[in-house]
């Protein structure tokens, strides 16, 4: 579902409902730390080539500025005249080449239904058979984020290791909570404990390379703020029901992006925010529902919000079988 600002303050764009599910594609879009993970990088032991010493950029001047802002809005609009490259469709059967023809390579979301149908994840991985398959194996977890309100700026100051059945009791009593979360930023210290879990997933072999995806693993409730990651993500959601709002990066203008890959808005739908942030009242963003069995591609760069309605297990992969190497260039100021 596409959301839409108010107030007469930027060019009325063409409300979509979202797709209706079709039965096959017809053709006529984690942070770094995540990605260099994914593709066997260790801080430890690796050492990057050196790189020559850039000049110092000169100041962009307000002009340019604007311009560039009035293109990236004119570009929005224009693709808000069309239901299929202005929303976020809904597919099933989609074959890897158009996969990578109209949203991989273009840089568009979407969501796919029935592709990990055969997973037997999606009938097994309820916390009683989490626990017997992973026991007392120690996890590493992010803990007390209430405390915090920038708990996934400083997350590492948030990991705690304990043994997995105890997280599931932390996390056990009913009612929201946000406190104990097991994240993608957990994976690396998490693949001897979560090894067993593997023999019930299977290969998703038309979009990506043989490799195992980031848990996550946490209780209705718990919210990612208002980010973007530095490669493409696809989640896979295996247990549960996630919420997400996502935002365009032509949107970026509107949402206070002052500190790395996150936004001061925190949480886009929230009015006390919105009050602190008016300004993201005038981003356009698309709401998705992923439930058991649906994945969500999320092109680099587009903002997005995670809240888990149920307990949940989610899987994210980011090795495509296309370049996903954004990080290398991002700028570090």
């Amino acid at each position: 579902m596409t959301k839409f600002p108010d107030g007469g303050k930027r060019p009325a764009i063409l409300a979509q409902k979202p797709a209706t599910t079709t039965p096959a594609f017809d053709v006529a879009g984690l942070g770094m730390q995540m990605a260099l993970r994914q593709i066997g990088f260790d801080a430890r032991t690796s050492v990057p080539a050196a790189r020559p010493v850039a000049a110092p950029q000169k100041p962009v001047p307000d002009r340019a500025l604007r311009h560039r802002d009035w293109l990236l809005a004119v570009g929005e609009r224009q693709r808000s005249l069309s239901p299929i490259a202005g929303d976020i469709p809904r597919m099933r059967d989609l074959p890897g080449k158009d996969f990578l023809d109209h949203f991989y390579a273009p840089g568009r979301p979407v969501v796919m239904e029935g592709a990990i149908a055969d997973w037997p994840a999606l009938s097994r991985w309820t916390p009683d058979y989490l626990r017997k398959a992973i026991g007392s194996a120690p996890v590493e977890c992010q803990v007390g984020r209430n405390a915090n309100p920038d708990y996934e700026l400083h997350k590492d100051t948030h990991k705690q290791t304990m043994p997995f059945d105890r997280f599931m009791d932390l996390i056990a009593p009913g009612g929201a909570a946000n406190d104990a979360y097991i994240t993608a930023y957990n994976s690396g210290a998490n693949a001897a404990a979560f090894a067993p879990l593997f023999a019930d997933v299977r290969p998703i072999t038309p979009y990506l390379t043989p490799a195992n995806g980031m848990l996550w693993v946490g209780p209705a409730g718990t919210f990612t703020p208002l980010h973007f990651d530095l490669t493409n993500n696809l989640l896979v959601q295996a247990i549960g029901v996630k919420r997400l709002h996502l935002v365009p990066p032509s949107e970026t203008r509107y949402l206070a992006h002052n500190r790395h890959v996150f936004s001061d808005v925190h949480d886009i739908t929230s009015p006390d925010h919105l009050a602190r942030h008016p300004d993201a009242r005038n981003a356009r963003r698309f709401e998705v529902e992923l439930r058991p069995g649906d994945m969500l591609y999320i092109p680099v760069g587009w903002w997005h919000q995670v809240l888990s309605l149920e307990f949940s297990v989610m899987l994210t992969y980011t090795n495509f079988l296309w370049p996903n190497d954004a990080f290398e260039t991002f700028p570090s100021q």
